[in-house]
């Protein structure tokens, strides 16, 4: 006769306390290393935040010129052109449509409703806080639409909505 095994040995576990434990890895150690622009590994610099998703950006324009500019005694047309040299060359990678939206109350002859640069287009709207809450209302996915305003209403009303809300200057940084 040989040994039998006892009934606590052939029963199942009560609970995961009574599992055998095992030490598991963690999962941002698991990870590939981070590849530098040279195809190697970088060194004690941390991952890079590029987005690699295309991004659609509505800019709230004076919002972005007065904390741009820092100039308050300029007409709006200078602030315009102004902030619209600013910005040509510093427009984030990930952009692939950049609608910027402007504040005109009483519309001059020789402003049009929209204009086209070739690298963003303008709005000329009689309110561009609520002109920019309204496309990210319409938008089919607001997830691809970054707004880019330092106005608290704006930003928690395109958040709420589900549109990403960046400052002036990390737009400008990206």
């Amino acid at each position: 006769m040989g040994i039998e095994p006892t009934t606590s040995a052939l029963r199942k576990p009560r609970s995961t306390a009574e599992l055998p434990r095992r030490r598991m890895k963690a999962a941002h150690l698991s990870r590939p290393p981070v590849r530098g622009p040279r195809g190697g590994v970088a060194r004690g610099s941390p991952p890079s935040r590029s987005y690699h998703r295309a991004v659609r950006y509505l800019v709230d324009g004076y919002n972005l010129a007065h904390w741009l500019l820092r100039d308050d005694s300029l007409h709006p047309e200078q602030m315009r052109q102004r902030t619209l040299a600013a910005m040509a060359g510093k427009l984030p990678q990930n952009a692939t449509d950049v609608v910027i939206y402007w504040d005109v109350r009483n519309r001059t002859p020789g402003v049009m409703e929209r204009e086209s640069l070739p690298w963003c287009q303008m709005r000329f709207v009689a309110s561009a806080d609520e002109a920019i809450v309204d496309a990210v209302y319409d938008a089919d996915n607001p997830r691809e639409i970054t707004v880019v305003s330092r106005d608290r209403e704006v930003a928690g009303r395109s958040r709420q909505l589900g549109a990403r809300v960046l400052a002036p200057a990390e737009f400008l940084r990206r």
